[in-house]
């Protein structure tokens, strides 16, 4: 399962620029001259015991301006934690031109509102996008300010996705947080407004059900956007409602449902979540939650029946979200605000209490969107959808742009042979790894000059069974399916995977055509040598030639012991093909 590590990260002005009107507003975004949390997350991912993730790490910057700066503050903070996972960055620009592309396609750009980077709503939605063009399975979505405890957490959290529990499929994972007591309730003291607004007795009361119980997995009303983990077949249909502006993670669970896929939690699933303490206000914080409440109502009251559509109601998610989304709602804001404009008038702030009963008039107005948010919901879906279909029909373009700020490699060109060409030295230590035989630095530098480099991305092929073969190749990164007969004239088999360090069509050296068909699972480089050069290499130095021509006899022998060699099954009768193309 080819799986894809996403983490936003958002950068403010310094801090003595502070904020300025029309900057983004995000609860704790970092100040360009802070450490922020960003590389405690990093260094805590060193624990992790698979690194076979691809990690994305979205750059947000609450301004233009900041971009440039943020980006690199990023680049700094990868380079200091020294992860050895393949790390991405992904900025505004990179949207800008990914966009571009898009429109080529979309003209009329339809689909623009759902391609920013302003907003946590619209912040997932591209670590969507960048899972999609990466071509993960798996899109895990983390936060910067989240500590991995687990080395397993990894393979844990995609152990169940896409297999078949309760007779559902799992679309979505989630995992949970706790908190720096290592408990999973939220880290808040009680106070007598939350009488009638008692969010978090109602988180409790669902944390205890379906965190606190067996069995380790089962469906789950609520998720976690920093331990939140998505199939593929649910991130291609299924965006963030854009117009949700807190509780994006939630709110996802309720959009999935309503287009059939299932969410679940795995009670095993914990990530330690130490975020920024916030400085907003306690009006200001249930004025969020109060344009959030009232939104998902409308888009649950609106609902009309539809042909892919499954009724949702607030009951589905009980205790919570669902405690929030009832007829109720109106009279839990007036009693909880009334009682918290009384706390501050006898705290002596009359601002405080001004603020509190002014929550009361935007819930039963502003709060309240003027659109049928069902219908608007469903026309973004459409939309995702017909981006889905972009990216997979421009994979390659959108790929490159992305393999442009791959801290882990070179940036890919390729020339209209598919071929890119390393420095000596990345070349020379490839060589190495790969080959076990003694020769001087002198050696392998010669042997470093034969050398080029093909690139591949997802669903491109390689070769097909009969075409002439005079190069071997070996692996550099990704994935190769080889596999008999065809999509057009009685379908695929695959016969075998290769993978990093594998080596394929050794059969030159024998004039011999590949005999099975190839074609790259995901992005992948390979390097390959000539027959031709192999045969001058001969001529021209024996003994390194010789060392070199044994090499690929070690390897050819090496497939065969392994027992790769396969009956493959075609229309009925047995053909027996071989690994060794």
């Amino acid at each position: 399962m080819r799986k894809v590590v996403l983490i936003p990260t958002y950068w403010a002005r310094k801090k003595a620029d502070g904020w300025k009107e029309g900057d983004a507003v995000y609860d704790h975004p970092t100040p360009l001259d802070d450490d922020g949390t960003l590389a405690r997350t990093l260094e805590s991912m060193k624990i992790l015991s698979a690194k076979d993730f691809k990690l994305v790490l979205l750059i947000c910057p609450t301004a233009p301006e900041v971009a440039e700066a943020a980006e690199k503050r990023v680049i700094e903070i990868v380079q200091e934690v020294d992860l050895k996972a393949e790390t991405y960055v992904f900025t505004i620009s990179d949207l800008a031109r990914i966009s571009d592309i898009i429109f080529e396609t979309d003209t009329e750009k339809k689909t623009e509102s759902l391609l920013s980077m302003i907003g946590y709503a619209n912040v997932r939605n591209m670590c969507l996008l960048c899972a999609d063009i990466l071509a993960a399975d798996a899109a895990i979505l983390i936060d910067d300010d989240e500590i991995f405890e687990k080395a397993d957490w990894v393979e844990r959290s995609v152990e169940f996705l896409g297999k078949r529990i309760y007779g559902d499929v799992v679309y979505g994972m989630a995992g949970y947080y706790i908190n720096k007591h290592d408990q999973y309730y939220d880290d808040v003291k009680y106070e007598s407004w939350m009488t009638y607004w008692d969010r978090f007795g109602a988180k409790s009361k669902a944390f205890d059900e379906i965190i606190g119980c067996s069995p380790r997995v089962k469906r789950t009303p609520f998720a976690f956007g920093g331990a939140m983990v998505i199939h593929r077949d649910m991130f291609q249909s299924v965006p963030f409602d854009p117009h949700i502006t807190r509780g994006e993670d939630i709110d996802y669970v309720i959009n999935s449902r309503m287009y059939g896929f299932s969410f679940f939690l795995d009670n095993t699933l914990s990530i330690k979540h130490l975020p920024v303490p916030k400085k907003h206000p306690q009006w200001k914080r249930i004025r969020e939650d109060i344009y959030r409440f009232v939104y998902e109502k409308a888009k649950i009251s609106s609902q009309h029946k539809t042909g892919n559509m499954v009724f949702v109601a607030p009951e589905d998610f009980a205790p919570y979200p669902g405690e929030f989304l009832q007829d109720d709602l109106d009279e839990k804001i007036f009693r909880s605000n009334m009682m918290l404009a009384m706390d501050y008038l006898l705290k002596g702030d009359a601002e405080g209490a001004s603020e509190s009963l002014n929550n009361i008039a935007i819930s039963r107005k502003e709060a309240k969107p003027d659109f049928d948010a069902f219908s608007r919901y469903r026309s973004n879906q459409k939309l995702w959808e017909n981006i889905s279909a972009i990216v997979a029909d421009r994979r390659y373009e959108l790929r490159k742009i992305m393999e442009e700020h791959n801290l882990s490699n070179m940036p890919i060109l390729r020339n209209e042979q598919s071929e890119r060409q390393l420095g000596k030295a990345e070349i020379i230590a490839e060589l190495k790894k790969t080959f076990d035989f003694d020769a001087s630095d002198e050696e392998w530098a010669k042997l470093s000059k034969l050398f080029h480099v093909n690139t591949y991305y997802e669903d491109e092929v390689l070769f097909r069974s009969g075409d002439f073969n005079d190069t071997m190749f070996v692996l550099l990164k990704g994935e190769l399916a080889l596999f008999s007969g065809s999509r057009d004239k009685g379908g695929e088999i695959e016969v075998a995977r290769l993978k990093k360090g594998d080596v394929l069509g050794e059969s030159c050296m024998a004039d011999h055509p590949f005999t099975l068909s190839c074609r790259a699972i995901q992005f992948t480089e390979l390097i390959g040598i000539e027959k031709e050069e192999i045969l001058k290499l001969v001529d021209s130095d024996p003994v390194l030639g010789v060392k070199f021509f044994r090499q690929i006899l070690t390897k050819v022998v090496g497939k065969l012991r392994s027992h790769n060699i396969y009956n493959v099954s075609i229309g009925g009768g047995a053909v027996q093909d071989t690994f060794i193309v």
